[in-house]
């Protein structure tokens, strides 16, 4: 779905206003530690210590489930971390919930690290 692509492409850029705007407003992201923060303007400090980190996410496989206005995103992503030779990289399945806002797709939970497992 072009948002996750969106929000990538932003991380990859260090675009944080364009991450920031692949959200609803009343967003909720799910850090690595299982920690959730709701809004847009609370994402904005996570997003942007990704962006600190030079994070690079890249997507492997995607799927999507729409039923009306909702859609269940299914994805594995590739995500890297300081840079080839200096940081990590990991794989993940994301928990991704899109909604169509004025016939935009939004990101309105996302858990790139996984949830509740």
């Amino acid at each position: 779905m072009g948002v996750t692509r969106a929000f990538c492409e932003a991380i990859n850029r260090a675009e944080l206003e364009r991450a920031c705007v692949c959200f609803t407003r009343t967003a909720c992201l799910v850090t690595p530690d299982g920690t959730a923060v709701h809004g847009r303007e609370a994402i904005a400090g996570i997003l942007a210590q990704l962006i600190a980190a030079r994070v690079e996410v890249s997507i492997d496989v995607a799927a999507v489930l729409k039923a009306g206005d909702v859609a269940l995103a299914h994805q594995r992503w590739r995500i890297r971390s300081g840079g080839s030779g200096e940081g990590f990289e990991t794989s993940a399945r994301p928990t991704l919930v899109l909604r169509r806002l004025e016939s935009r797709w939004k990101l309105a939970v996302a858990a790139p690290w996984g949830w509740g497992e």
